[in-house]
């Protein structure tokens, strides 16, 4: 049934929490972070000094300039304003190497295909030239199950594992 939240694709964790979590995908040849959906920077401010080069897209102005003059100092944080499925083909055309990606680009409720920009940042990856991308992707109990079934469909022709825990996917490459 479309249009039914999964509570069992897990509970909502402490943002302590998915940081943790995230480092673990980090590999030691992965020198960049890519995050869509900077809303406070929170995440960067958390991570982002493990990396080499953070990139973050924001598509709310209000929380953008937030950003901008939270990490003014930080030379290695580049963010952008816009549409993330947009951007973030600008990013990879920067990378050269493997990197860590964090999908938080999204409204609030239910999340759909139709509504956020999360199979078009996905295509984007995959069809990036470099492969051995680590994703994971927040908010698991509000996507449909549409979206779901597409976004498992699109990581096993791409060669990744599909894992859903503790409310984020993790999708990793098996390269």
């Amino acid at each position: 049934m479309v249009g039914i939240l999964h509570p069992s694709l897990g509970i909502k964790i402490r943002p302590e929490e998915k940081a943790t979590i995230l480092l673990q995908y980090k590999t030691p040849d992965m020198v960049t972070f890519v995050e869509t959906g900077t809303e406070n920077g929170w995440m960067i401010k958390k991570i982002g000094d493990k990396f080499e080069q953070v990139y973050s897209v924001e598509i709310n102005q209000n929380l953008y300039r937030q950003a901008r003059e939270r990490f003014q100092d930080k030379t290695q944080i580049e963010l952008l304003l816009g549409d993330s499925a947009v951007e973030i083909k600008k990013i990879l055309l920067e990378i050269n190497e493997p990197a860590l990606f964090w999908l938080d680009a999204h409204g609030s409720g239910e999340i759909t295909s139709t509504n956020a920009p999360i199979i078009k940042e996905l295509e984007a990856i995959f069809a990036h030239s470099i492969r051995g991308h680590n994703i994971l992707i927040d908010d698991a109990r509000h996507f449909d199950r549409e979206t779901i079934k597409l976004m498992k469909k699109m990581t096993k022709l791409h060669n990744y594992t599909f894992v859903i825990k503790d409310g984020i996917f993790r999708l990793v490459s098996k390269m």
